[in-house]
């Protein structure tokens, strides 16, 4: 090859390369590139825009007509949230030309049937090309859940990518996703790096919140020898890649990179890296202010996770002592039949109708708790298997109200053919009598703004007497222990009562003078925007519910204790 060939060839190769900022995690995630790489970065940290965006174009570019996921919880959140986000990064204008990573239809397509002629086609038949990100090499991004079993049987994947890995469970990654990455590729002598790899990304997981820590453990596996080698490789690489964009030694530089790329292919192939930052490491682009309305927002234990990434523990003395995640919830909450009719691109909203155990003929059971920061759980009685199913929570602070609640509710049960509304709340019957005639109000006014979009609500706990804590615990002791044929067992959905089981893992035990008691002390300390999922408050909605249900199952405590706890104990 002539000089000037060469020149005109390596001038076009690199002529596309666009400068762009990065923080140091994101240029070290980059550099780095290792068959697996764990992310564990503060909120605003830019994990998609600067990890996971640009590793998919690399995968879909260095693998082509092969398949990887996109993998979460449920669906709902990839077309609501998490494709979104990433198609957004290939479609923003980027660097001083302002023009986008990707361009649609001449580099990826979205939920289309008919490629475009000048794509390759993709290995396998692409079975429900409506829900896949198609790009111009034939690659497949498919996104995909693990609350079903079926998900992914029988599939060849080359590559999974994990956006909010604190909210996917890793047992079910391992079981349902990870032993699909088996496909072999045939004929290549130096598989691509990113074979049979993952791409993980997160914020700090808080086991408080109901969040899973399963990738902490891909920390232990990290050979810090190893990764050092290959950034030195990378960057000898990245070195003669900027001397041909300059246009110097460009035949020489183009040496250097025919003779290490393959080492470095071989050197990411075997490494695991994972990356703790705080968004602090993208203070420049946040700027102060982000920092100090976090200080505002969060709590102390939540900023110390969510923005500084310090690891957190879950309440060890909890007042639902019997609580156990895998028994007490469930997670297959929805109907995909009806889901999966959605294409990729279009705009999707959840409402009731996709629930899968959301009964639309029976009436809904609520369990209220009022006050500034009110909140409902929704069940519904489901007698061949003696289960009651919390299938929805709602909240509301002030300045919105009992009107903003009824609201999206009704919005959210728009589908109801059965109208009728069973409501349990507190009458806080030992309390003052102000305080006692403002709770009785709230319910009331529930009851009447429900009743204006058309429900029919019936009040369970007027005239109800003084309910103390330790009946509560007593009650939860033995429908949460499922030790006897006849108590109901209580059902949870992982995925649409997230603050409901976070408010549940946050709800402490304590005593006095003997006396079981909730410690209610976070409804107090806590600001409103926190106490969804950082305080008792939503768990108190599911408690006067259950007991007004349920009441009967309870323990008969001995006189002397009851007696005891009409001094010391407060009602719910």
């Amino acid at each position: 090859m002539d000089n000037l060939a060469t020149l005109l060839e390596l001038t076009e190769k690199y002529s596309e390369i666009t400068e762009m900022y990065m923080n140091k995690t994101q240029i070290e995630a980059n550099l780095v590139d290792a068959n697996i790489l764990i992310v564990e970065m503060g909120r605003g940290g830019g994990k998609t825009e600067g990890i996971i965006g640009p590793r998919t174009v690399r995968v879909a570019f260095d693998i082509p007509r092969e398949t990887s996921v996109l993998a979460h919880t449920t669906y709902i959140a990839l077309l609501s949230n998490i494709v979104p986000n990433l198609l957004l990064y290939y479609r923003s204008p980027r660097g001083e030309n302002r023009q986008p990573i990707m361009n649609e239809d001449i580099h990826y397509v979205v939920g289309k049937k008919d490629l475009p002629k000048h794509f390759a086609q993709p290995r396998y038949k692409i079975e429900d090309p409506e829900h896949c990100i198609i790009f111009s090499t034939g690659h497949i991004i498919r996104p995909l859940s693990t609350d079903r079993h079926d998900s992914i049987a029988g599939g060849n994947i080359v590559h999974a990518f994990m956006e909010e890995m604190k909210h996917n469970k890793g047992d079910k990654l391992k079981s349902r996703i990870f032993p699909a990455l088996r496909i072999g590729l045939r004929g290549n002598i130096n598989p691509s790096p990113y074979y049979q790899g993952l791409t993980g990304v997160s914020d700090t997981a808080r086991l408080s919140a109901n969040e899973d820590d399963w990738f902490f453990e891909y920390e232990k596996a990290v050979d810090r020898s190893l990764i050092t080698d290959i950034i030195n490789t990378a960057l000898h690489i990245e070195k003669a890649k900027i001397a041909i964009l300059k246009g110097k030694d460009m035949e020489k530089n183009q040496r250097v990179i025919n003779r290490w790329q393959p080492v470095l292919n071989r050197q990411r192939a075997k490494a695991v890296h994972y990356i703790r930052a705080s968004s602090f490491v993208n203070k420049d682009v946040l700027g102060l202010r982000f920092f100090i309305n976090m200080t505002k927002t969060l709590s102390e234990d939540e900023f110390l996770a969510a923005i500084c990434g310090i690891r957190e523990a879950k309440v060890a003395n909890m007042f639902f002592a019997l609580f156990n995640e895998a028994i007490h919830t469930f997670t297959d909450s929805y109907i995909y039949d009806s889901i999966e009719k959605f294409n990729i691109a279009d705009t999707f909203t959840l409402t009731a109708e996709y629930l899968k155990y959301y009964d639309n003929t029976r009436p809904l059971i609520l369990g209220y708790d009022p006050g500034s920061f009110s909140s409902i759980t929704v069940a519904q009685e489901y007698r061949p298997k003696n289960e009651l199913r919390i299938i929805k929570d709602f909240h509301v602070y002030t300045p919105r109200d009992q009107s903003d609640m009824a609201q999206e509710f009704t919005l959210f049960f728009c589908n109801a053919k059965n109208k009728r509304i069973i409501l349990y709340y507190d009458r806080a019957a030992n309390q003052d009598k102000s305080f006692k005639k403002q709770r009785e109000t709230d319910a009331q006014r529930l009851k009447t703004e429900l009743e204006k979009r058309g429900w029919r609500v019936l009040l369970k706990s007027e005239r109800q007497r003084t309910i103390f804590h330790y009946e509560h615990y007593d009650l939860w002791e033995v429908l949460l222990s499922e030790s006897e044929r006849y108590t109901p067992r209580i059902r949870i959905c992982a995925n649409e009562c997230k603050n409901l089981i976070s408010s549940i893992n946050r709800s402490p035990l304590k005593n006095t003078d003997g006396v079981k008691q909730l410690d209610k002390s976070s409804e107090v300390k806590l600001p409103f925007q926190l106490q969804a999922t950082q305080s008792p408050q939503i768990a108190s909605s599911l408690m006067y519910m259950v007991f007004g249900l349920y009441e009967r199952f309870k323990i008969r405590r001995k006189s002397n204790n009851t007696n005891s706890n009409q001094n010391t104990s407060k009602s719910m």
